[in-house]
């Protein structure tokens, strides 16, 4: 019975995507809501960690990376998500992203935890994410993990800083005190 299902499931293209309004994502063709909209502290948190990796990356002589905050990653036809924060070191892209970030950051909310720590970690391994730093506003910790032979392992980190690199020019170490901050 599951396998007949399928069939009717929705097959949507990213051009379609594009046309739909409110927020949304599109993994492999399937839509998925993205609302509510994110907290005060989701948002606030999400700024303060962008301008931590930008202030990093700026002082980084040979680092040519750039932050960018909730745009959309298209990974061909039928996939389209929006991380919360993306560092990209090929370029800013005209329209969309249309390679895999460096570094991608999700904020954690009640309503995309588990999708963050499931679907998506999944594909931003698959797709060689370096770096995916899964941030919980509410307790105040960062998890950090890092790609190495095409899985993803825990970084260690303490309470106080987190130091990520994604290539041998890119390294960020930011103060947590400072990204959780009000």
């Amino acid at each position: 019975m599951a396998s007949e299902a399928i069939r009717y499931t929705p097959n949507h293209s990213a051009d379609e995507y594009r046309r739909w309004e409110g927020d949304w994502e599109l993994w492999e063709g399937v839509p998925v809501c993205m609302s509510p909209s994110p907290t005060a502290r989701h948002q606030l948190v999400s700024l303060n960690l962008a301008a931590a990796l930008r202030d990093a990356i700026e002082g980084n002589v040979r680092c040519d990376c750039l932050v960018v905050y909730e745009t959309d990653w298209q990974i061909g036809d039928s996939t389209v998500i929006r991380p919360d924060i993306s560092v990209l070191c090929n370029g800013l892209p005209n329209q969309f992203i249309d390679y895999p970030p460096s570094v991608i950051v999700e904020v954690l909310s009640s309503s995309t935890a588990e999708k963050d720590r499931t679907v998506k970690r999944q594909l931003y391994e698959g797709q060689g994410v370096a770096v995916y730093l899964l941030v919980d506003p509410d307790s105040g910790i960062i998890e950090a993990l890092q790609l190495a032979d095409g899985k993803y392992l825990p970084l260690d980190a303490d309470d106080r800083t987190l130091t990520i690199s994604w290539n041998d020019d890119c390294r960020a170490t930011i103060k947590t005190s400072e990204v959780f901050a009000e």
